[in-house]
């Protein structure tokens, strides 16, 4: 019962601070991904000793900013789709319907927030967003099922032991 409150407000949480990352104008939005981008392209510079000078440094993050911006909307909805899963696993579906709600319900509100953004100064929604979101809820669901088949084999394995033990 506690396991279902908690990640039932975690899945709720984690919807509003995707929503607080949309309601972002576009220009805040892109000063985050540009600073995003100059911190890579900084570490990039210091642990590769390539010497690059201030505005390489700013181009190189400016060009960037596209796979900072898809990769983040992979990885919220990666989050969401995997708290999706963890909340509705309390519930007594099977492990396919579970998934599947849980990315139905990582594409719809990628939808929704995708219209929200709409309203949003100098942002526009877009459909293609809506497919990296989904793309993202996606490997988030398969990063949960690959970890939940690792801890399956490594009790698996504990178990053998202690039976040989025996």
């Amino acid at each position: 019962m506690v396991k279902k409150y908690l990640t039932g407000i975690c899945l709720a949480a984690w919807m509003a601070v995707i929503f607080l990352f949309s309601a972002q104008t576009a220009e805040d939005s892109a000063q985050v991904s540009q600073t995003v981008g100059y911190r890579i392209a900084s570490w990039q510079n210091r642990v590769f000793h390539q010497g690059k000078t201030e505005e390489e440094l700013l181009a190189q993050a400016e060009s960037l900013q596209f796979f900072v911006r898809k990769g983040a909307h992979m990885c919220e909805y990666a989050v969401l789709a995997a708290l999706a899963l963890l909340h509705l696993s309390c519930y007594p579906f099977s492990g396919g319907k579970a998934a599947a709600l849980a990315f139905a319900l990582t594409a719809c509100y990628a939808a929704t927030d995708e219209f929200h953004q709409i309203f949003v100064p100098g942002r526009a929604g877009q459909v293609t967003d809506v497919c990296v979101d989904s793309a993202g809820g996606l490997l988030g669901i398969a990063f949960l099922y690959a970890c939940g088949a690792c801890v399956r084999a490594a009790r698996g394995k504990a178990g053998k032991r202690r039976a040989a033990k025996k």
